[in-house]
């Protein structure tokens, strides 16, 4: 392969970019250079000009770049929709909890709960404690955290629960996922898909396979859903 397409990949779905890496290159004929990140600062990067072909993150954040001129509009795709999830380690035997009450019991039961301090999953987690009313149960348990050190902490047995993207989660080994939060919450993680004004060759190739409804089934599978732009 000649040359390499610089592609931004957010920390939550590194895995499973990382298993379509393969059929990636083939499609664009180049090889593939991941630079993962947290979605706010994979934004402040290509806002700083730092040089990218293929680029992932929230579709707010690609609003603003868009307009400051470091995106290509047309290019610009929903990728991927994440629930907000909460990890425990496994061994215990108990259904994955997806109604309100039952999260909201989970939580105020749990003696830690580690999450990502400056992350996209963070604020979600945050917010989705402020419309359920939870924070002031759940604030001095809580623990902001670094890129993946939430889940990692649960794994060491260092904290008891984990609030992460739930392709986090089942990618972790010894962690299961405890609970998925429910649509009504609004505690998703939206990304989308989009290419620099002037990306390189191939770079086209990789946003239509991306973007293909033949990945959905797999994407789902590994926690990531289909969405539209509203």
């Amino acid at each position: 392969m000649a040359g390499e397409l610089r592609t931004f990949v957010p920390l939550a779905i590194r895995t499973v970019m990382e298993r379509l890496q393969s059929r990636l290159e083939a499609a664009a004929g180049q090889a593939l250079v991941p630079f993962v990140d947290l979605n706010p600062a994979i934004a402040k990067r290509i806002a700083a000009g730092e040089a990218f072909d293929i680029g992932l993150t929230n579709p707010q954040y690609v609003e603003e770049l868009i307009a400051a001129g470091r995106v290509d509009r047309a290019s610009h795709r929903p990728f991927g929709r994440v629930p907000l999830a909460i990890g425990r380690r496994a061994g215990a035997n108990a259904p994955v909890l997806t109604g309100t009450a039952d999260i909201a019991a989970l939580l105020r039961g749990a003696k830690s709960i580690g999450y990502t301090g400056a992350g996209t999953s963070g604020q979600t987690y945050l917010e989705a404690m402020e419309r359920l009313r939870l924070w002031d149960a759940v604030a001095a348990v809580s623990r902001p955290m670094g890129a993946g050190e939430a889940v990692a902490s649960v794994e060491a047995g260092a904290t008891e629960l984990a609030v992460a993207p739930l392709t986090s989660i089942l990618a972790s080994p010894g962690i299961v996922p405890a609970a998925v939060f429910p649509d009504a919450l609004r505690a998703h993680i939206d990304i989308s898909v989009f290419l620099s004004p002037s990306p390189d060759v191939g770079a086209t190739a990789v946003l239509a396979f991306l973007t293909a409804t033949e990945l959905d089934a797999e994407l789902a599978a590994a926690g990531v859903m289909r969405f539209a732009f509203d």
